[in-house]
């Protein structure tokens, strides 16, 4: 099996229910899902261009277009801790953790943390790649930081027990963080710097203080993090990635965060460069998945490295925070 640590699949149902469409995961992604083996992951809420401009509005059209869609989606179900992942399981359903890529849409308003965890957010990001009221995401002020109020934004998230992400923060906000939180750090989907030196990949000593939060990189299989050489752009290289970051922090400390948005626009894909693609050639949409296992299992990673990288790691992570 395989749990994705970062999808976008709530924002396709938000644009498709906003159309008129019902059971947009049942009618357009299940079955994909399925022939890639997935059958978990952290769906995030995303505020996508060119809504992030009122972002507060699109947080709600999102929060409601997600209620309505898990009210009358029978084959997935919202999870929030390992038991009752366990418990989909058993039942046969795909099982969703609910994230927040960013928080632009709570403004200034820290109360909003404790509503977006009882609406089931059990993750969150401080920005996506804008600078907000919070902290700095890699497009913004390189000099900025995290905020006294995404400080206390922090403490929250993590008192609530959600999972504190790392990925689109720039590198003076990521520090920030690793300055004030506690317990294990995650960058989603993030992949080695040291290979593809794009701002939302990591360094080596981003991934080695993350490794020593006892935390977890989720391999990202944007094209651009892959290779800036568009026929450079394909699975092997995603595998290289994976190669360097096991080497360098630990197999342990690895998942997927794939980050598969080849069913949305290209509007955020125009915010990177000018390239029509998005997709890392091999890995077109998470149906291929079984075909980057094999790639890996090539390389050299073991049976039980690849469990532990498909689903154990995560799994891990979410029983040491959620419980």
């Amino acid at each position: 099996m395989i749990f994705d640590g970062h999808s976008d699949i709530f924002t396709d149902v938000t644009i498709k229910r906003l159309l008129g469409e019902t059971q947009v995961i049942k009618n357009h992604h299940l079955t994909r899902l399925r022939k890639g083996g997935i059958e978990g992951g952290c769906f995030v809420i995303w505020i996508d261009p060119p809504y992030d401009k009122e972002p507060s509005k699109r947080l709600a059209q999102i929060l409601k277009a997600t209620k309505d869609e898990m009210a009358e989606c029978e084959e997935a179900v919202l999870v929030h801790s390992m038991a009752e992942i366990e418990a989909a399981q058993i039942a046969g359903k795909f099982f969703i953790l609910l994230g927040m890529e960013g928080l632009s849409g709570i403004g200034e308003d820290l109360d909003q943390i404790h509503k977006l965890y009882d609406f089931g957010a059990r993750h969150a990001m401080l920005t996506w790649n804008e600078q907000n009221a919070l902290a700095t995401g890699v497009q913004g002020d390189p000099a900025r930081g995290v905020t006294p109020l995404g400080k206390r934004a922090i403490q929250m998230i993590q008192e609530k027990h959600m999972i504190m992400d790392v990925s689109h923060l720039n590198e003076r906000s990521f520090w920030d963080v690793m300055s004030v939180a506690q317990g294990p750090i995650l960058a989603s989907h993030s992949n080695a710097k040291a290979l593809v030196p794009a701002a939302r990949n990591l360094s080596d000593d981003q991934l080695l203080a993350i490794r020593d939060t006892k935390g977890l990189v989720g391999l990202n299989s944007f094209n651009l993090f892959v290779c800036e050489d568009l026929k450079g752009q394909n699975v092997d290289n995603l595998v290289k990635h994976a190669s360097y970051i096991a080497d360098k922090i630990g197999v342990e400390h690895i998942g997927f965060g794939f980050d598969f948005f080849e069913f949305l626009s290209t509007d955020s894909m125009k915010s990177y460069s000018d390239q029509e693609t998005s997709f890392t050639v091999g890995l077109e949409d998470c149906s291929k998945v079984p075909e980057m296992l094999v790639k890996m299992k090539k390389a050299g990673f073991t049976d039980k490295e690849l469990g532990m990288i498909s689903w154990g790691n995560w799994f891990n992570l979410i029983r040491k925070v959620l419980g």
